[in-house]
């Protein structure tokens, strides 16, 4: 066999193997919903973590895990990707999860400023729209049969 048909019948035994696997690039629903449930357990855990703080300092540091985390989750659930029956609400939580990390950290860093501490001292709560927003996304995923509750109030 010359080398230019050896070439072309390896790349249609590729071309076929991948189609048989499943070469399409979305992941199953199971997939995506394994996904979405372990990086909302993840979002959730993280951001409960910060409530329990002790000082002021175990509080920042806590707020700078909770972005890193949150971040994470985001760009796991951007890797995975999901199948389109659930768009756009598998886009959307990947979107406001990243902003609700940047509000987490930035509301640290700006807190870590002399004379802006009251951000976080004279106050009961936190509340970052992109935290409503997150919850909007994961409703709807849930109203799309994704078994996932929204993130808790802490």
């Amino acid at each position: 066999m010359t080398a230019p048909r050896l070439l072309l019948v390896l790349l249609v035994a590729v071309s076929l193997v991948a189609s048989a696997c499943g070469g399409s690039g979305e992941p199953s629903t199971e997939e995506f919903a394994d996904a979405v449930v372990l990086n909302r357990n993840r979002a959730d855990f993280v951001l409960g973590r910060i409530t329990r703080a002790k000082s002021l300092e175990e509080l920042f540091v806590r707020m700078d895990e909770a972005a890193i985390v949150i971040s994470k989750a985001a760009d796991e659930l951007e890797e995975t990707g999901a199948p389109s029956d659930y768009q756009p609400e598998a886009d959307d939580l990947v979107k406001w999860l990243r902003q609700l990390s940047v509000d987490v950290q930035a509301t640290a860093d700006q807190a870590r400023i002399p004379g802006f501490e009251g951000l976080i001292t004279q106050s009961n709560a936190l509340s970052f729209d992109s935290w409503d927003q997150v919850n909007k996304a994961l409703a709807g995923l849930a109203g799309k049969g994704i078994q996932v509750t929204i993130l808790q109030r802490h």
